[in-house]
């Protein structure tokens, strides 16, 4: 007797074995595909890699965070190309650096499927192809040229003056101060008050800050699920709020609410077609508002409320980051700290942006605290369109391919940077250190760069000379508070870390 269940005409044991053997086929294809036909077959590494992308998965969700990690392992035994995705390359070579992301001449585009860890597809880091990034940076890259942060440096001398204040208020008190809190707090001052002629005032709330700093960090800890298994978010968005509400983490609401302000914000901004809220600085979305070089779906509040919220996040946790990388080691490394304090004394303590930015051994500092706070952690692919064909050595990558190096492998190349995990500013003085510091990959390479750096700069360069003027002493605080040992796209210390903490003992 047949076990097949008929229903009309319906052969549904039929359909099911026929699906069965269907996906069973197309299961064999695409692994005898992705292992002998792909045109990367012939790239050496793991074959689970080349099958799969669940071993990164593996090694990203479960461990976690540890891919890019294994990435640097996996060079070890393959050599300097090796193929770690059924489409995507990884390379490990300094020069290969301009090929992959700064070519005369050539466009490169973004790799999709390693876009995918947060919400944010409109704005200028998440455009797939080379000329919608460019369109949206050239629209952006005039309030962040070096010239504008110079015009408006007041902006950040204010800030920089209530980060002081705040410092004074610890002094010889005996209370904790967290610095991480504090780095935090300016950064998001700032680019808010740049981006949209707000003034948040977070520096006055340190509560505020460490609550906004730890939901960050667990947004930025749901990238790894979200890239993977970012069809668990499609499922969700189809149940009833009630039930999801208890599964957002604080992050993923924190961003919601912000989304919210950011939106007020530009519904303010574009309101005002007399311009009377704007105030003496031209602030970014208002710049926007009336850029005719712009088309007008580039320039709606939905694409923007994006926008903003890439350029809040980006320039608030990256900065906030190397701050925080600098005032720990300054703190650790008395002579470090020592050989600051004195470049700043022989220069008169100067506070202008102009005076500090002529100071090579800050210079130096912030370069070192760049370099070991690594930028974007996550793999930085590129995908080079029709026809252009990469070259590395014998293997040829056909256009299409995502190549991709990271800055972990870069950033600690002991052919450039000799004991890499040791905070040393010196490795960036003199001669050599001009020249290492075109390997620099924590801030971007080509047209892809940064576009907040000059941003930055100035607010470390200001931090870091403030911080200088006070004598401090690290609280429960070691170095895998900053360390990178986890990849959530930027770099985390360890799991739990309260952050870089410290008590005020007095002022220099």
């Amino acid at each position: 007797m047949s076990n097949a269940i008929a229903i009309g005409n319906v052969d549904f044991g039929g359909s099911v074995f026929t699906l069965a053997l269907g996906l069973v086929l197309w299961f064999l294809y695409t692994a005898f595909y992705r292992l002998v036909l792909s045109p990367i077959a012939a790239v050496p590494g793991p074959k689970l890699a080349a099958l799969t992308t669940m071993y990164a998965a593996y090694y990203d969700v479960f461990y976690p965070a540890q891919y890019v990690f294994k990435v640097k392992e996996l060079h070890k035994k393959y050599g300097n190309i090796i193929r770690i995705g059924p489409e995507e390359v990884h390379v490990n070579d300094v020069e290969f650096l301009d090929p992959i992301y700064n070519p005369p001449s050539r466009k490169r585009n973004k790799y999709m499927p390693n876009m995918q860890g947060l919400p944010l597809d409109r704005s200028v880091g998440s455009a797939e192809h080379w000329d919608v990034h460019r369109k949206r940076r050239d629209a952006l890259s005039p309030f962040f040229s070096h010239k504008k942060v110079l015009d408006t440096e007041t902006l950040i001398q204010e800030k920089v003056q209530e980060f002081c204040h705040t410092i004074d208020e610890f002094v010889g008190s005996e209370r904790v101060l967290n610095l991480s809190d504090l780095n935090f707090a300016l950064a998001l001052d700032i680019v808010r008050k740049y981006s949209f002629g707000q003034d948040q005032d977070v520096l006055a709330h340190l509560d505020e800050a460490n609550r906004l700093r730890n939901n960050l960090g667990q947004l930025l800890r749901s990238t790894k699920f979200n890239l993977y298994f970012g069809w668990v978010l499609g499922v969700t968005k189809l149940l009833p709020k009630s039930m999801t509400d208890s599964l957002v983490p604080p992050g993923v609401s924190d961003l919601i609410n912000f989304r919210k302000v950011i939106r007020h914000d530009l519904e303010e901004i574009f309101a005002d077609s007399e311009n009377t809220l704007k105030g003496p600085v031209n602030s970014v979305f208002y710049g926007l508002k009336d850029n005719s070089d712009l088309p007008d779906d580039e320039r709606t509040i939905d694409r923007l409320e994006e926008e903003g919220s890439l350029l809040i996040m980006a320039g608030t946790e990256s900065t906030a980051k190397s701050m925080q990388i600098a005032h720990y080691h300054l703190l650790a490394n008395p002579s470090i700290m020592s050989h600051l304090r004195d470049e700043l004394s022989k220069a008169g303590n100067p506070t202008t942006l102009k005076a500090l930015e002529q100071l090579p051994y800050l210079s130096a500092v912030i370069y070192e605290a760049n370099r070991l706070s690594f930028g974007l952690t996550f793999r930085n692919t590129r995908v080079a369109p029709e026809p252009e064909v990469l070259q590395y050595k014998q293997y040829a990558l056909p256009p299409g391919t995502a190549v991709s190096m990271s800055t972990l492998c870069i950033h600690t190349n002991e052919d450039i940077f000799p004991d890499p995990w040791t905070f040393n500013p010196d490795r960036f003085l003199g001669r050599e250190g001009l020249d290492r510091r075109k390997y620099m990959m924590s801030m971007g390479r080509g047209t892809h760069k940064c576009i907040g750096i000059n941003l930055a700069n100035a607010e470390m360069c200001m931090a870091i000379a403030a911080v200088a003027r006070y004598e401090m002493e690290l609280f429960e605080t070691d170095e895998d508070d900053v360390k990178f040992l986890h990849d959530y796209h930027v770099s985390h210390p360890r799991l739990g870390s309260k952050g870089v903490r410290a008590k005020v003992v007095s002022k220099v």
